[in-house]
């Protein structure tokens, strides 16, 4: 069959993934995936003999040089590249790998070729978690839940694994410098260009000091390995059982860092009840883990933290898509999210003048 589709790939590319199906280029289909928010495109090849996703990538890489190599050489070009280091191709085959030998459940990697910008992927089929969810019992997504949150604290068991072995998800993390730059992009790209809000300073700077605080304490906690987007969109089912993708940018962060981004995702939101009780399943889980909470205490306050600094990148990223990328379909996600915001710093009881301003904005 003449099912080549008309696409950006190389014939190189065609190639690729037509050796890896074991199959002629003739005889393959290739069709876009929808992909996230990122600057990768994704393909799908199909044939007789199956399927691989085709992640496409803005630029040329060396498959062959370490992701750490590749981040010293961005920082001698720019100081700040380690804060913006992300979608690494070169990142993704070694985060791929830590993850596999720890056992997690992700797309294995097929080929690679950097000179054609191409990652060849297992294909994992198209039902995120975010559509599986649709219609599903409570129990039934108690229990999937559940099983999410026990990868969590299997992720956290491979801290040690990822440091000894010198991945680049060791090397980075969520440290203050990192965490407040989400916070600046949240506040340039929600405040400044979406809400169109020009603060006068004494607003900003009360911003900022509440922005200060938050780092501060959130950098000080014990750090464990984080997928670092940790949500519905990035969990795939597939013959009843749960993937995870998008693992490239993993680093070290708090212990709350994954629980946060699950358990209040936008994309999908969980009953109050129901939330509670993962939250209880994960500090049961991780008393009979490797890596125990220090204190039960200090984890819920921390887990309320997290969820204002997750929460409150996560609306930037929604404002970028929507006010400088001219893409609206996150719009419907920044007020889950600025309400999951809200209520943890009613909770704490702290950074008031942020609440108040987006208290204002969402009326």
């Amino acid at each position: 069959m003449n099912a080549i589709v008309e696409t950006p790939l190389s014939t190189r590319i065609h190639e690729l993934a037509a050796a890896s199906l074991q199959t002629s280029v003739n005889e393959i289909a290739i069709s876009k995936v929808t992909g996230d928010a990122s600057t990768r495109a994704y393909f799908r090849a199909t044939a007789a003999t199956g399927s691989v996703i085709i992640a496409l990538y803005s630029a040329p890489f060396d498959e062959r040089l370490s992701a750490s190599d590749r981040l010293a050489a961005a920082e001698a070009h720019s100081p700040a590249a380690r804060l913006t280091f992300a979608n690494d191709p070169c990142a993704h085959i070694e985060t791929t790998a830590i993850f596999l030998q720890a056992g997690l459940p992700v797309p294995r990697l097929l080929a690679a070729s950097g000179e054609d910008c191409v990652l060849l992927l297992e294909d994992l089929g198209d039902t995120r978690l975010q559509d599986w969810l649709e219609g599903r019992s409570a129990d039934e997504t108690r229990e999937t839940y559940r099983r999410a949150v026990a990868m969590i604290v299997k992720l956290q068991e491979a801290t040690k694994l990822a440091t000894v072995a010198h991945s680049i998800c060791s090397r980075l993390a969520f440290d203050e410098a990192k965490l407040k730059w989400e916070l600046g992009f949240f506040f340039a790209n929600y405040i400044n260009k979406y809400l169109g809000l020009k603060l006068d300073p004494t607003t900003a700077n009360a911003i900022n000091q509440d922005f200060k605080a938050l780092c501060a304490e959130l950098a000080a906690r014990p750090r464990v390995l984080t997928h670092r987007d940790y949500h519905t969109r990035n969990l795939m089912m597939k013959d009843g059982e749960i993937y995870i993708i998008d693992q490239q940018d993993a680093r070290l962060g708090p212990t709350s860092y994954d629980v946060a981004s699950l358990l209040s995702d936008p994309y999908a939101a969980l009953e109050a009840n129901t939330a509670a009780d993962l939250i209880e399943h994960f500090i049961e889980l991780k008393a009979a883990s490797r890596v125990p909470l220090e204190s039960v205490d200090e984890f819920r306050r921390e887990l309320h933290l997290m969820r204002v600094q997750r929460m409150l990148k996560a609306i930037g990223t929604y404002a970028y898509q929507a006010a400088v990328m001219n893409n609206r379909i996150y719009v419907d996600y920044i007020k889950p999210a600025t309400h999951s915001a809200i209520a943890s710093m009613q909770a704490l009881d702290c950074f008031a003048s942020t609440r108040d301003l987006i208290e204002q904005a969402i009326g």
